[in-house]
């Protein structure tokens, strides 16, 4: 089976998602801000300052542990859609979308974590 990643490499989004991740995974919160302050966009910047976008990155890491790209839902030149598996546990869905003008900043990453249905809820939909 092919690395999902590879779908994400032709895309800026998906590079920025990438290039995001690997710093995450690294616990580099030090780089971690820099890239947001220097890769976000204004617009993004304005509705959360970069002190608490990584907080809530400092956050999902305590909970979360390491990321990596499970499977790629949705992929194009300026957004992707991704399913996250975790370190401890918990999908989460991913997403990133950028500027179409370069340098391409993210102008929104939005992260949730997927709520697993139980087999009794599963069963439950089918009554």
């Amino acid at each position: 089976m092919a690395d999902p990643r590879e779908l994400l490499v032709p895309s800026n989004a998906g590079m920025r998602l990438i290039a995001l991740t690997t710093l995450f995974n690294k616990g580099d919160f030090a780089r971690l801000r820099t890239y947001i302050q220097d890769n976000y966009a204004p617009t993004l910047l304005e509705s959360a300052p970069v002190a608490a976008h990584l907080a809530e990155l400092k956050a999902m890491y305590r909970i979360a542990g390491k990321l990596r790209v499970g499977q790629v839902i949705a992929v194009d030149k300026h957004a992707a859609l991704v399913v996250m598996q975790s370190e401890r546990g918990p999908f989460y869905a991913a997403q990133v979308v950028v500027e179409e003008d370069y340098p391409h900043k993210i102008t929104q990453y939005v992260h949730q974590e997927v709520e697993e249905e139980s087999e009794e809820d599963m069963n439950d939909d089918h009554t």
